[in-house]
This record gives C-alpha cells, structure tokens and sequence, in this order.
C-alpha cells in the first residue's frame, strides 16, 4: 500500500440529473503507467480533472499518496503541484516565450531564486527537445512543439504523477508522434502516468495497466496484454473492433 500514489475510492460526479462518474474507483503505483481507453463522453476527462480537483466530485474520497483530497481541509494548491496535468488544448500564456511559460510557475508558485528557476526551466525544455526554441512564443510553434512546452511546464514542478488529457488529439496526425515519444521516455524513465488517450500504439508500448471506462464506470481493467488480446467483455471487444486497430481475440499476434 505504500506505493500507491492515487487511491480513488467510489468517486461519483454529477452534472444536474447526468451521472458522468457512477462509482469509479482506481488504485495507481509509483512509477506505474495507466492509460484509460473509452468512448467520448464517458468521463475520462472528468476522472482526471477530479484528481487534483479541478472539476469538484460529489461522492466518493480521493488520496493522493496518504492525504485525502478535501478542499475544506487541504491545500489545494499544494496538491496541484504535486499532480502535473497536461491538457489538450496546451495551455500557454500567449504573451510569455516558452522559456517563460516553463519558469512561471517556479518563480511565482515555488518561489524559487532566478538563478535556480532559469536552470530547472532550462533543463526541463532540453528533456523535452525544446531548448532550442525557448526564446519563441506560442504563436511560433507548431502544435506538437506547443505541447512538449506544456510538458516541460508540468515536469518542472516536480510532481509526484503526471496526468495527460487527450494530449495528441488536438494535433495534426503528423505531430503526434513527436509528443507521444516525450511521453514514452517519461514512462521509460519511471514517471508515474494516468493517461486519457485513444492512441493505442502507445498504449500498447508503454502502459503498465489499461483501463476501459464506459457510460461512467470502469467496464474492464487489465495488461495491454489482456485487455487487447483477450478482453473479457463484450463492451471491450465492440469499442476495440471500431478502432480498426486489428485486434485479434482469443489468441497471441505478438509473432504473428
């Protein structure tokens, strides 16, 4: 139980007479990666932006690590620190360089010392393949470049987990790539992940555990292995086959 870095227990969101989130509970370890797979409007993004609170739940009890996410008791913007988002739409303020998008939020939330934010911010843009373009503002980039600078940003908190929103569907199919090899060397290099994402490749490659929501709940959860192969219910197998992805039931293509 000590590793566990997320614990949701029963969470459950509404929005007027609409359930979005009807008893969702999940458990993420330290430098485990979790990609949730699902159709649109089941709650995916929902589930992700009640993680660190940024959509209020209305039943259910979230933990990160040992600390119950209550905002009558809990810093939140402690919390937020410690939970990097990345969203779809990236994020940036427009009228910062990149370098400044990534040191913004050391100078002003970490109140770190210049000299110590300029080197974080610079080493997290080089982890990310964008020091060279750290002078360029937003409108400069294209939008995997964007990206990879709201990563940076996330990173260069320190957070104990990331959480990725659909992070390449706002993408052209051509850019994608570049982002999704950032999130690979992450995954590689230990970093705890939920990710929301229908790109199934990744998933594939670099998931340690997926996860199948459905009309609000979590419908099945298994390996790549399992839950690609051999999914244990119908509803899996339906969204898995209008994916077109050549998913092949009830035996190994791995030698295929």
């Amino acid at each position: 139980m000590n590793d566990v870095i997320v614990r949701i227990n029963n969470l459950q969101k509404r929005y007027g007479s609409a359930e979005v989130l009807r008893g969702v509970s999940l458990e993420v370890r330290k430098n485990e990666v979790v990609v949730i797979i699902g159709p649109s409007g089941t709650g995916k993004s929902t589930l992700l932006r009640c993680i660190n609170y940024l959509t209020p739940f209305d039943g259910g009890d979230i933990y990160l690590e040992n600390q119950r996410i209550d905002p009558k008791v809990t810093n939140l913007n402690h919390v937020r620190q410690q939970i990097g988002m990345v969203f779809q739409d990236f994020n940036l303020f427009n009228h910062m360089t990149a370098y400044d998008n990534v040191m913004v939020g050391l100078r002003r939330v970490k109140r770190l010392p210049w000299k110590e934010a300029r080197a974080k911010a610079s080493h997290e843009l080089e982890r990310v393949g964008m020091l060279k373009f750290q002078t360029q503002y937003p409108a400069e980039l294209s939008g995997g470049q964007k990206q990879r600078v709201a990563i940076a940003r996330a990173l260069a908190m320190d957070p104990k987990i990331m959480l990725f929103d659909e992070p390449t569907s706002a993408l052209d199919p051509e850019l994608v790539e570049e982002v999704l090899s950032v999130m690979k060397s992450l995954a590689e290099a230990g970093m705890t992940m939920i990710v929301v994402s229908h790109e199934i490749g990744f998933a594939r490659q670099a998931a340690d555990k997926i996860v199948f929501m459905d009309e609000g709940v979590i419908a099945e959860t298994g390996t790549p292995e399992q839950l690609f192969l051999q999914p244990k219910t119908e509803r899996t197998r339906q969204f898995l086959s209008k994916l077109g992805s050549g998913f092949s039931y009830g035996k190994d293509t791995a030698n295929e």
